[in-house]
């Protein structure tokens, strides 16, 4: 999808960007070089800056807004999966890489964690839908995702951007950039982001969830030392202080169906499973509370919670990345060597009730009155969730290119480490489940690669690459639970390790001999892993070969294959599992298979005449041992499993009057997991993909116009997803119906555009619907779903200078 460069400047110059926009003439870099939108053969959206920032895109994932069969899956701002065209992992664990490779500039964001973050003085944002097995190899299964910065200048400028919005959202956004030094330039550039949050809090004393306060900085410095050699250093820093992203569910009790999967539970209705926690009152979560006016499956308000306790998440990150680019005889040499580094803690507590403070190791809590509130009930805790990562990276990258004759060659090398310790627990203090977990995991991948670009005649090219890569990973987990189903602390504690020293379990729930078991001790006790499973090495081959055939320089027909890979791992749950069996099966799964995903696409891209543009593209995906994210008693798993999905996607751009744009995209999809087995440990089912709808599509309309001396701007932006599935458990509470979502947006440039002034309404009709949901019903009666924000609406200006 090519969206237009939709101009905010005055007259003349609006002109001469929206003919540009109209020619396909947008430069990308989807391919690691420059070219054209429409030179390139992969189904890639593009956004502009301008774009950016008329559909008030502040954070990675508003992205979704405007590209087809990109969604994102996200209980928290730490917590961010993207998926593009069903492809995602839904495993929340830190260590875990997402499918869809996500890139600021040069820099790979290997954690989920560090997949979201602040999106501010960019230059424009590329998705790239498929397989990328060659230039973007790394993990890139379903597609990769760029976030391109604004580089420095080499004249004095800058912005200043203020956002004021409601629940009191103030956003701060501006830019220096200039010269330093003959052949040296800089920019710095930054945000910050505060508000109350939109989740409100019902419980006396309790502050809203959902609440921004973020800051984030960029500093970037280019030496031009001569024609054939520069460099540039990039420094990133983002930090989350005590942010209150964390524990922003709303109310939704729930009860098991005969597969053990949740079914929502009406106001009147008893769960006869949690009967003995929660007294049998109806409408009631596992504990016993209940609160139609703020359980939206029972009629009540879906932006509200009655959480206490302290939600929060602490995040900093850091990033450094120095480009090297230059010349030795025919070759263009590229290095890039960067270095990140995250740490953070998430936590969860009071997710739905007025809660009595979590003791750890207290095994009773009878409901009473609240610390502090006499005549406010507060009930044991539900849930007790926490996550803790420090994590560094490193990586090099070298690539060489040449032009050799009609040839255009690509080849280099990329080597990474990654190390990460970590610790979690997911706790139902309610029912004296309280575990603790700690593990570790490091990663070394080296990886060669070679692309060639074969132009034959005018009219067609041939593509073809290759990439080999190895991952060597070391993994070490070690779990223990408090008690053993009693009110008290056990006298022996479940425990249970995995690592290359060895493997061990203690059950002390066992009554049968041996209750405890060590690796070697010569007990088989049907674990098939060994501790060699805790230090696998992983390779393998991605490929690319693709035809296109330019009939005009205005359009491209290309047939390609690519092969994507994403390499083995762990499933490091954060919670034990229950005693017996669950304990083998939770064992045998941690190891999981890398899985290969074979993409066969045909795609059209065109300009029919100078007002209008589509672009067409069709697919067919086969999946080797997709990993699905799935569940076994409290700990959550991955396991290989068959999949696939075809489809075909459309968007179409029209220019019918000047000033005047018309945009819209939509999608088919068919898609598969299956083998999926279901909590009950019998019944085997086939299910979509994740978050993969039959039918999605996106709209967008724009009017400029001139207007008392200045430019004006009416725009109007729609998206429409079909009904889809969370997980592929696909429980009942899992399950999303269909919903659309508008936008609006009204801006201003006066003469000399120095300023631009807009007023924006972001889900104007106030649509309920969730980005997240997780079937808690085996843990506490209940299901963990978040819910995106209601409408919202906001000013914004922006005092520019120097050139723009």
């Amino acid at each position: 999808m090519t969206l237009p460069a939709h101009a905010q400047a005055e007259p003349a110059r609006a002109a001469q960007q929206q003919a540009g926009a109209v020619t396909g003439d947008i430069v990308v870099t989807a391919q690691r070089r420059e070219q054209k939108v429409r030179d390139v053969g992969i189904a890639l959206s593009v956004l502009s800056s301008k774009e950016l920032r008329a559909l008030n895109v502040t954070n990675a994932t508003d992205l979704v807004r405007a590209v087809p069969n990109l969604k994102f899956n996200a209980y928290g701002s730490s917590q961010v999966v993207f998926n593009i065209r069903g492809v995602s992992q839904n495993d929340y664990g830190d260590q875990q890489e997402p499918p869809v490779a996500v890139y600021q500039d040069d820099s790979y964001a290997s954690s989920i964690t560090t997949a979201s973050f602040p999106v501010f003085d960019l230059n424009r944002a590329e998705v790239l839908r498929g397989p990328q097995g060659t230039l973007f190899g790394r993990n890139a299964t379903g597609g990769a995702v760029q976030f391109l910065s604004n580089q420095p200048g080499k004249a004095f400028g800058g912005y200043l951007t203020g956002t004021y919005g409601r629940f009191n959202q103030t956003i701060i956004e501006g830019a220096l950039t200039g010269p330093i030094a003959e052949g040296l330039t800089a920019r710095i550039s930054g945000q910050y982001d505060r508000d109350d949050g939109y989740i409100k809090d019902v419980t006396p004393g309790q502050p809203n969830r959902g609440a921004d306060n973020h800051w984030a900085m960029r500093g970037i410095v280019q030496w031009d030392a001569s024609p054939d050699f520069k460099a540039r250093l990039t420094l990133r820093y983002a930090e989350a202080d005590h942010e209150r992203q964390a524990g922003m569910y709303a109310l939704a009790p729930s009860c098991a169906n005969a597969q053990g999967q949740g079914v929502y539970l009406a106001a009147y209705q008893v769960c006869q499973y949690w009967s003995g926690y929660n007294g049998n009152r109806p409408g009631a979560m596992a504990t016993g509370y209940a609160n139609p006016s703020i359980t939206p499956s029972q009629g009540g308000y879906a932006w509200a919670t009655a959480g206490t306790g302290d939600p929060y998440v602490d995040r900093k990150q850091f990033g450094s990345t120095l480009r090297l680019e230059g010349n030795l005889g025919i070759f263009s040499l590229v290095s890039i060597s960067d270095y990140q580094h995250l740490s953070k803690f998430y936590s969860e507590v009071g997710d739905y009730q007025p809660e009595l403070p979590y003791v750890y190791g207290q095994g009773s809590y009878t409901p009473g009155p609240c610390p502090g509130n006499s005549n406010l009930t507060c009930y044991a805790p539900g849930s007790v969730f926490n996550q803790g990562t420090h994590l560094n990276q490193y990586s090099q990258e070298v690539r060489a290119s040449a032009t050799l004759g009609h040839q255009f060659l690509t080849f280099g090398a990329f080597g990474m480490v990654i190390k990460g310790k970590y610790t979690a627990k997911y706790a139902t203090p309610f029912d004296d489940y309280d575990p603790n977990v700690v593990f570790s995991q490091r990663t070394d991948s080296f990886a060669f690669f070679a692309q060639d670009e074969w132009k034959i005649s005018d009219q067609f090219k041939i593509i073809g690459g290759l990439r080999y890569w190895h991952d060597h990973k070391v993994g070490d987990y070690s779990a223990s639970e408090l008690f053993d189903g009693g009110s008290t602390p056990a006298a022996m504690p479940f425990t249970m390790h995995f690592g290359s020293s060895g493997l061990s379990y203690n059950d002390p729930s066992c009554t049968t001999s041996p209750c405890s078991w060590t690796y070697g001790s010569g007990v088989a006790s049907g674990i098939t892993v060994t501790p060699a499973d805790a230090r696998p090495s992983y390779s393998g081959v991605t490929a690319r070969a693709e035809i296109d055939y330019k009939p005009g320089k205005d359009t491209l027909i290309y047939v390609s294959y690519n092969r994507g890979s994403k390499s083995g791992g762990f499933t490091f749950s954060t919670g034990t599992p229950t005693l017996g069996q669950s304990v083998i099966d939770t064992f045998n799964n941690i190891p999981y298979k890398p899985e290969t995903l074979d993409d066969y696409e045909i795609g059209l891209k065109a300009k029919i005449n100078r007002m209008v543009e589509i672009n067409l593209a069709a697919f067919y995906y086969a999946y080797h041992n997709y990993q699905a994210y799935t569940q076994v008693g409290y700990t959550q798993v991955v396991r290989n499993l068959p999949a696939g999905n075809r489809g075909v996607e459309a968007d179409l751009t029209l220019h019918p009057l000047r000033g005047l744009t018309v945009q819209t995209s939509g999608s088919l999809q068919q898609s598969h997991v299956d083998n999926v087995l279901l909590p009950d440990g019998v019944t085997i089912v086939r299910h979509d993909l994740p978050q993969t709808p039959t039918f999605a599509g996106n709209a967008l309309m724009r009017y400029e116009f001139d207007l008392a001396g200045g430019r004006a701007a009416l725009q109007a932006d729609s998206l429409y997803t079909g009904g889809f599935c969370f997980t592929v458990m696909c429980a009942p509470v899992e399950q999303e119906a269909a919903y659309h979502v508008e936008n609006a947006r009204i801006s201003f440039t006066p003469a000399g555009d120095r300023v631009d002034l807009a007023l924006f309404v972001n889900n104007l009709f106030n649509r309920a619907y969730r980005v997240y949901a997780f079937d808690g019903t085996a843990y506490e009666g209940a299901v963990a779903g978040v819910y995106a924000k209601p409408r919202t609406w906001g000013v914004t200006a922006t005092v520019h200078f120097g050139p723009r």
